[in-house]
């Protein structure tokens, strides 16, 4: 680990990066893992943002799915669910073999990916009934990223979008999904060394002011605007994309 757990920098800029992704994830259901992992690993190792955020990402959508408890739905997607979970695992894998340049490399063409959609426009609409083998293909996709990257919104939103669901029920689907890959990352984590004792502290650290800025997130939704709120995370990204980018080019501290 680039940072120890004694210094009190690290932990602090850790702990800020997790309570703006859950005041993010309170206000649109996503969020956490999309604004925290980046802007950990901007000033330490992916492999720190990836660890440190498998408790805290279990916690707040742990809160969601219990929250909606709409079980009858995970039928349909259980071939998503399961080739995720195996994803999850193999994307560990990749965690720990290659360098951190890659995954910073990695993280940050996710990220352009993003923005360049965002500012294209893209909005992947429809509802229809996707085959089987496509499900488990984004699945086994969304998975993997998630086990190396500690990011696969970008993959299960346009899944369910696709398949069509009401907001509530859509809300349930991802969380569920995120729920079970973490928890499928953790085992394939606790397998390896990349569960030091100073990660798992932040973790368990995280968990009590992820709990409360995600429900504080959940009460501003009615007082923010989504353009004032968009136009700030989109300012986020975009220096979190400069910063790796810089480190990927070993221009970076």
């Amino acid at each position: 680990m680039e940072w120890a757990l004694d210094n009190a920098l690290f932990v602090t800029l850790a702990l800020a990066a997790i309570v703006l992704g859950s005041v993010c994830k309170g206000i649109t259901g996503v969020g956490l893992p999309v604004l925290a992992v980046p802007m950990i690993a901007s000033f330490t190792s992916v492999a720190d943002a990836v660890v440190i955020m498998i408790i805290p990402g279990l916690a707040s959508n742990a809160l969601i799915v219990l929250s909606h408890r709409k079980w009858k739905l995970l039928q349909r997607h259980l071939p998503f669910l399961v080739a995720g979970c195996l994803g999850a695992v193999l994307g560990v894998g990749l965690l720990t073999i290659l360098g951190d340049r890659a995954l910073k490399g990695m993280l940050a063409a996710w990220l352009a990916i993003y923005l360049v959609r965002h500012f294209m426009g893209a909005n992947d609409s429809g509802s229809r009934s996707l085959p089987r083998w496509a499900g488990a293909l984004f699945g086994v996709t969304s998975g993997a990223s998630q086990g190396a990257m500690g990011i696969s919104a970008s993959i299960v939103g346009p899944y369910y979008h696709l398949t069509g669901h009401t907001r509530s029920d859509y809300a349930f689907l991802v969380a569920t999904s995120f729920l079970l890959f973490y928890a499928a990352q953790g085992a394939g984590v606790s397998q390896t060394a990349l569960f030091t004792p100073d990660r798992l502290t932040i973790g368990l650290l995280a968990i009590v002011p992820t709990l409360l800025f995600t429900q504080l997130g959940i009460r501003l939704a009615h007082r923010i605007s989504e353009q004032v709120f968009n136009r700030i995370l989109l300012g986020l990204f975009i220096a979190m994309e400069v910063k790796l980018v810089l480190d990927v080019a070993g221009i970076g501290a």
